[in-house]
């Protein structure tokens, strides 16, 4: 068994976001927040969609590893790629925060605009 190919490269098409003093905090904020969420879910699914062998015999043992490493235990599994995508989206917002610094934003600034979103859900 195969897994499929791997998603598009970091440099194929995506969304274009202009970030201006006006809006890097709140631009900050929504990926943040998007990529907790994201994080979570992946890992509630992960817990879901694991399966154990439903018998002891070659056949089950082998179906079940190659499913649990396509979706979770291999390095380029589906679980393994989202997680990566996660984490470069959260990169995305390292650099606002950079962005927001030379914008003229302290720490402060920076840290009570994504607490100010925490305590809103």
């Amino acid at each position: 068994m195969t897994t499929p190919p791997p998603p598009p490269g970091p440099n194929g098409p995506g969304q274009t976001i202009t970030v201006n003093k006006d809006n890097v905090l709140e631009v900050r904020r929504v990926v943040l927040s998007a990529t907790d969420e994201a994080r979570h879910k992946l890992q509630r699914l992960q817990r879901e969609f694991g399966i154990t062998a439903p018998a002891k015999d070659r056949i089950s043992v082998a179906a079940t590893h190659t499913w649990n490493g396509n979706l979770f235990a291999n390095a380029d599994s589906h679980y393994q790629r989202l997680m990566q995508y996660i984490v470069n989206v959260e990169d995305l917002g390292k650099q606002l925060e950079e962005a927001a610094k030379q914008y003229g934003y302290t720490e402060d600034d920076i840290m009570a605009s994504f607490s100010t979103q925490a305590k809103q859900h």
